[in-house]
């Protein structure tokens, strides 16, 4: 079989090496004319070229993509700290109402926002009882939570009994939610909801406590939580954030 020799003007022109090695194959086999291997050069030159563009391509849709991600990004941290200041804000008017509550329950005003009925019995309170809650409440908002908890704490010990020991626990609950320490306040918010179950804090407290087991990636206890906000309270406020959270 005679051999034929393959153009060194194809060296020249620095072929791809799937080119020389397919013409070596044909050069080897005899069936390959100066004209074919030209050919077949133009094509994977061709194909070369096409995959080049091909990747540039890519690239440029692979940065937009980037950017897109980015801006996404940025959004969703916008929206967390809108978010964040929502619920500060909503923390704020909690104790303001708290505030209205003990005003109201003194001055026997009880029936429009003190809600259902509590689970402990009036009892006659002082200055001193007053200003104890809002020392501890003026802590909160400072974000003093360390120290929120522990005025808390000893206003609930100076005043069992009182109607304001449930806000008091709501409000230990929520430091430690502020603090992070996610396992107290689970077991705040349990006191509340197991001492007082009427108590108008009890589905707020309820929609904490969801929050805090998913924060400790406690997925099932969250998810059965929420649904138990939305049969106890089903045409609450709660209930309503509880379904918005179960479809998330």
């Amino acid at each position: 079989m005679k051999v034929h020799s393959i153009p060194s003007a194809c060296y020249r022109n620095k072929a791809p090496r799937m080119l020389v090695a397919v013409m070596f194959l044909l050069g080897l086999l005899g069936c390959a004319t100066t004209e074919d291997t030209m050919k077949l050069a133009r094509n994977i030159s061709a194909t070369d070229t096409e995959l080049i563009q091909y990747r540039k391509d890519t690239d440029q849709r692979l940065g937009a993509l980037s950017k897109e991600d980015e801006a996404m990004r940025k959004q969703l941290v916008n929206l967390s700290s809108a978010l964040d200041d929502q619920n500060d804000k909503i923390k704020m008017i909690l104790g303001k109402l708290d505030e209205l509550e003990h005003r109201q329950r003194e001055s026997g005003k009880t029936g429009a926002v003190q809600g259902p009925p509590q689970s402990t019995p009036p009892v006659a309170v002082s200055k001193e009882y007053e200003a104890a809650y809002k020392d501890a409440f003026d802590a909160f908002q400072k974000k003093s939570y360390d120290e929120s908890i522990q005025k808390f704490s000893a206003f609930i010990e100076a005043n069992p009994g009182t109607p304001l020991v449930p806000n008091a626990l709501y409000w230990i609950g929520q430091s430690y939610m502020n603090i992070k320490n996610y396992e107290k306040a689970i077991l705040s918010f349990q006191e509340l909801v197991d001492k007082y179950p009427k108590n108008p804090r009890v589905p707020r407290g309820l929609l904490a406590q969801a929050e805090a087991f998913n924060a400790i990636n406690d997925k099932k206890s969250s998810i059965t939580i929420l649904k138990k906000v939305i049969e106890l309270f089903p045409k609450s406020e709660e209930a309503t954030m509880a379904e918005r959270r179960l479809r998330n």
